[in-house]
């Protein structure tokens, strides 16, 4: 795992883990996973789509984190889905 994927991967968990989700521990857990499944992928072009995923799913992360769960009204700005590229 190279230096911005190894950074890329604990900002992931440290958003997993303040992430509010009833399930947390099972986030984490997936996220762990796939990036084990993912450590040894040599295709660049996947590679490269699946650090996207990993930015884009940190980013929606970060969205939600912080948010007062017991307030009346979220104010939440996502961009778009993930295209793949």
């Amino acid at each position: 795992m190279s230096g911005s994927t190894l950074r890329l991967y604990r900002h992931i968990l440290k958003a997993a883990k303040t992430f509010p989700s009833k399930n947390r521990a099972g986030l984490i857990e997936e996220i762990k996973t796939e990036f084990r499944e993912n450590a040894g992928a040599t295709d660049a072009g996947d590679v490269q789509k699946k650090l996207a995923l990993a930015r884009d799913g940190l980013d929606r992360m970060r969205a939600f984190t912080g948010l007062d769960q017991g307030a009346s009204k979220w104010d939440v700005s996502l961009k778009g889905p993930y295209d793949g590229t």
